[in-house]
């Protein structure tokens, strides 16, 4: 899982779905990395997820701790032009390692055609846990099953419409363009959760149906490569390579 272009592409697009709806989404506009440019924001996360997977056993810590650094520099940041201490919530980290987790897994079963066994869950489900512990954030479930049912239970307390969740979908409009955008909202429809879904007025369109269930039957090098061409900008393609 995570291992290809199309994987950590449906990951991300799960997590822009559902992270417009996490509370403290303003920490995107206070960077501003994100609203500005999703798409180059794509690239970077393509990139370190790559460092991810290649890290071994004994790197991993020491790479956990340096993502962690990153977002305690936008604290301190933020603290100092704010001129009083701001602090991304554990909760809020956790959002976001739930998504990692949750939409990966989703996109196996996608791409795959296939479902993951509860022991695969299981053992992904501990690797990420342990990778994000190393980061420092609390709150994970001792096992996948506990974790999934307060993902599910939690859900509509946690993921709501806030302040920033339009500006959010008018960053992807304006970055993607009107093609690429309408294609991104039609498959988001089919891919997120149902509350997602709801909460974002997502409409599941029957004639986009047969695409989002042809994809991953026909996927083979020249589709996917076509598919990419389509939908990824040449400077995202490049970035990737």
């Amino acid at each position: 899982m995570w291992t290809s272009l199309d994987h950590i592409l449906l990951v991300y697009v799960g997590s822009a779905a559902e992270f417009a709806l996490v509370e403290e989404n303003h920490w995107l506009f206070y960077t501003n990395a994100l609203p500005s440019a999703p798409l180059e924001r794509f690239v970077s996360t393509f990139a370190w997820n790559r460092k991810i997977i290649l890290a071994s056993r004994e790197e991993a810590p020491d790479l956990a701790r340096k993502i962690r650094g990153f977002h305690d520099q936008v604290e301190r940041d933020r603290s100092t032009d704010e001129d009083t201490e701001r602090r991304i919530s554990q909760a809020a980290f956790k959002a976001v390692g739930t998504m990692l987790i949750e939409y990966a897994l989703l996109a196996e079963e996608y791409l795959e055609n296939r479902v993951v066994s509860d022991e695969e869950r299981e053992a992904y489900y501990q690797d990420q846990k342990g990778f994000f512990e190393a980061m420092g954030i609390e709150g994970f479930e001792p096992t996948y099953a506990e974790f999934y049912e307060d993902r599910v239970l939690g859900m509509p307390a946690r993921l709501k419409r806030n302040p920033h969740t339009d500006d959010l979908f008018r960053a992807y409009r304006k970055d993607l363009g009107a093609l690429r955008y309408a294609v991104l909202l039609n498959f988001m429809a089919w891919f997120v959760p149902e509350h997602v879904r709801r909460e974002l007025k997502l409409r599941k369109r029957g004639w986009f149906a047969p695409l989002y269930w042809l994809y991953p039957r026909l996927r083979c090098r020249l589709v996917t490569a076509l598919t990419h061409w389509i939908l990824l900008p040449r400077r995202v393609r490049k970035g990737l390579a």
